[in-house]
C-alpha cells in the first residue's frame, strides 16, 4: 500500500507558482567600466540610465572632436538619450573638449575620465572615437568604431 501512495503523490501535478512569486532577473548589458565624473565623484557605466551612448574618446583627437561636433549639431536627435563621453585624458583637457564643442551645458551629456587600462580591458583596443549605443531596457543595441557619420549613428536610436 505504501508504494501505492509515494507513486500517486510523486505523479501529482506539480504546483504551480504564481507570478508574483517569480523573480525577475533585471537586464543590464552594458559594460563594467569605473570612471570619475568631473565633479569628482565616482561611477561606473553599469550605473547609466537605460537609452544611453557611451563615447570614448581622446579629446586631442581630430576625428573625435568632428565627431562631438557633429553630435552637438544634431543634440535634438539624442534628447531621449545619455550621453557619456569618457576619455583617459586629464580632467582638465575634458572640461575643454566639453567646452569646445558647446557639450558642458547639455542636460543630457556627461563626461567622465577613466584609465586606459579599464577601457582596453572592458573594451579591447579600439580607435576613438568608438560609440556604443544601449536601448531603455540597457541592452546593447550597435557600436562603431571611428569617425561616424552622426546620421549613422541617429539611425539606431
Amino acid at each position: 500500500m505504501l508504494p501505492l501512495i509515494l507513486l500517486i503523490s510523486g505523479c501529482s501535478k506539480p504546483e504551480k507558482k504564481s507570478q508574483s512569486s517569480v523573480a525577475i532577473k533585471e537586464v543590464n548589458e552594458f559594460p563594467y567600466l569605473a570612471f570619475t565624473n568631473l565633479d569628482g565623484s565616482p561611477a561606473t557605466t553599469r550605473d547609466l540610465p537605460g537609452a544611453s551612448v557611451i563615447i570614448l574618446f581622446n579629446a586631442d583627437c581630430d576625428h573625435c572632436q568632428r565627431e562631438a561636433q557633429a553630435i552637438q549639431e544634431k543634440m535634438e536627435s539624442f534628447k531621449n538619450y545619455t550621453l557619456l563621453f569618457i576619455a583617459s585624458d586629464t580632467p582638465e583637457g575634458i572640461r575643454k573638449f566639453a567646452q569646445d564643442y558647446k557639450l558642458s551645458n547639455q542636460t543630457n551629456v556627461r563626461f567622465g575620465k577613466a584609465d586606459g587600462t579599464d577601457v582596453y580591458t572592458n573594451f579591447g583596443s579600439i580607435p576613438t572615437p568608438s560609440i556604443y549605443i544601449y536601448s531603455k531596457e540597457k541592452r546593447f543595441v550597435k557600436s562603431f568604431m571611428g569617425e561616424t557619420p552622426v546620421d549613422d549613428i541617429i539611425a539606431f536610436l
